[in-house]
């Protein structure tokens, strides 16, 4: 796969503009949140979920509950909030989200300390594969390219680790903190109840040539899990969203960069870019762009759109269909009409679902 000109089935080009910095009608200084307006991020310590919280610091959030394994990275995070606005009650947090007990505690230190009220989780955390060196690449395998990132089953030994982190973590996370999504006090409130879980373009890649086998699966599997949270849970008011953060030199990103090659014209994105979106899709409700996010699409575009929310909620997955009616040069508005026509008949040839109707 030619990542310079990706297949349009991943979605990177779904708008006819793509943003890698944040443009001025994402700036979140210009956005007024809500009274009362809580978020809870975790994974913010470093990275996407760092800027996150600054993102929300920045539109005014009145209270912000910030988690990580590391609770020096959580210290610097409440100075930078309160140097952008020191009003903003900062909860701060030391959880393994893999942990019911760590997730249950922080759950519990939310509802204490802003009154059981939350109106958006970022469930953030996550991980991939450890690198590769000489010493531990297993010698059973070949190396179609010169990288320290795990290729194939064979290689990627993390499988548990990552899955434990990236999707039952996710899961934990929710599940303990959905409560107070919908509960009276958040419900009361005029900010609608939003989950928005960091995924990856990594779940439509059937390659590990770009990111490690069980990174792939732990973010494919969390997308479809944001599906289920919005039909689910739609009874309940909850919006939920899988956002794909952009190609981001992150710390956990790094170590891609430094191997040379393709990494370098890939990782690009503005670190901010992923939290301005995060403000974007909370600050009113948008249940019809329910399913898989890339936070480079233009909002004014996605709006447009809105009317063609049967179409717009389908999960561009890699599937067989999206791949005739995209990649044979059909332009997008074209391509949109035709996944209209074919909601009804929602079972590709490999017996994928790939629109997620929303009445």
């Amino acid at each position: 796969m030619d990542m310079n000109a990706p297949p349009a089935y991943m979605g990177m080009s779904f708008t006819p503009t793509i943003h890698s910095s944040v443009p001025p009608n994402l700036d979140p200084s210009k956005v007024t949140l809500p009274a009362g307006f809580v978020a809870a991020i975790t994974g913010a310590g470093k990275g996407l979920g760092y800027q996150m919280a600054l993102s929300f610091a920045r539109a005014g959030a009145t209270g912000i509950s910030i988690s990580s394994r590391t609770g020096p990275d959580l210290d610097g995070l409440e100075t930078a909030i309160h140097a952008i606005d020191p009003k903003v009650k900062v909860l701060k947090t030391i959880c393994d989200t893999t942990s019911s007990t760590d997730v249950a505690r922080l759950a519990s230190d939310i509802a204490s300390t802003f009154d059981k009220r939350l109106d958006v989780l970022i469930a953030n955390a996550g991980i991939i594969s450890k690198h590769l060196s000489p010493s531990t690449t297993p010698t059973s395998t070949t190396r179609p390219i010169s990288s320290n990132l795990p290729i194939g089953i064979l290689e990627d030994t993390d499988w548990q680790r990552v899955l434990t982190t990236n999707l039952h973590g996710t899961w934990l996370t929710i599940q303990h903190l959905l409560p107070l999504l919908i509960s009276p006090a958040s419900r009361a409130a005029s900010a609608p109840a939003t989950i928005i879980v960091s995924s990856s373009l990594a779940a439509h890649s059937p390659s590990s040539l770009l990111c490690p086998v069980a990174y792939n699966i732990s973010k494919f599997a969390v997308t479809r899990l944001v599906e289920h949270i919005a039909s689910d849970h739609a009874r309940d008011g909850i919006q939920a969203f899988a956002l794909h953060p952009g190609a981001v030199l992150t710390p956990q990103t790094v170590g891609h960069a430094a191997e040379g090659g393709v990494w370098e014209d890939l990782l690009g994105d503005d670190e901010a870019l992923a939290g301005a979106f995060c403000v974007w899709l909370s600050r009113e409700r948008r249940e019809w762009l329910s399913g898989r996010l890339r936070v480079g699409w233009t909002p004014d575009s996605l709006s447009a759109w809105s009317i063609d929310r049967d179409c717009i909620c389908w999960l561009c997955l890699n599937l067989k269909v999206c791949e005739k009616i995209f990649v044979a040069g059909t332009e997008q508005r074209d391509g949109l009409n035709e996944l209209k026509a074919c909601s009804s008949d929602r079972q590709t040839d490999s017996g994928q679902t790939f629109v997620s109707k929303r009445h």
